[in-house]
């Protein structure tokens, strides 16, 4: 396997699992160097009793976004291990929502990516940010 991680899962040499089950859905273009776009539809199944998106589903969308753009600085064979996340949610995201979350690198290194989310609603406001730190692992 040769390239990055990110032009493995683009091109579909790499699946991850959790991703296709719940449907979150890469925005293929731009350098991935530059940041990560996916999208998700809110499905009711993963919301609280309010109607709106539960807190650790905002999280696994926020986890898969830093994920992917950590994945453009590792070689194929090597994984982002997630070591620490912070999210904060600031607005809901009701069932039917389609969601975006844009990622970015704050630092790549050898030994260890610190990365940013943010996720916007349908209209662009910004409803959760989230940080995290990937340790890069070999597969």
């Amino acid at each position: 396997m040769s390239g990055t991680r990110w032009d493995a899962i683009v091109d579909g040499s790499i699946t991850i699992p959790v991703n296709e089950h719940l449907g979150f859905e890469l925005v293929p273009g731009g350098d991935p160097r530059e940041g990560v776009t996916f999208t998700w539809t809110v499905p009711p199944e993963c919301c609280n009793a309010q109607g709106a998106l539960q807190g650790g589903m905002f999280a696994a969308f926020a986890d898969a976004v830093l994920g992917g753009v950590s994945a453009a600085y590792l070689d194929a064979d090597t994984y982002p291990a997630l070591a620490e996340m912070k999210i904060s949610i600031f607005r809901p995201a009701p069932a039917g929502e389609t969601i975006t979350g844009t990622g970015r690198i704050v630092k790549g290194g050898s030994r260890v990516l610190f990365s940013e989310a943010e996720i916007t609603d349908s209209s662009g406001r910004l409803i959760a940010k989230a940080s995290g730190t990937a340790i890069p692992a070999k597969a």
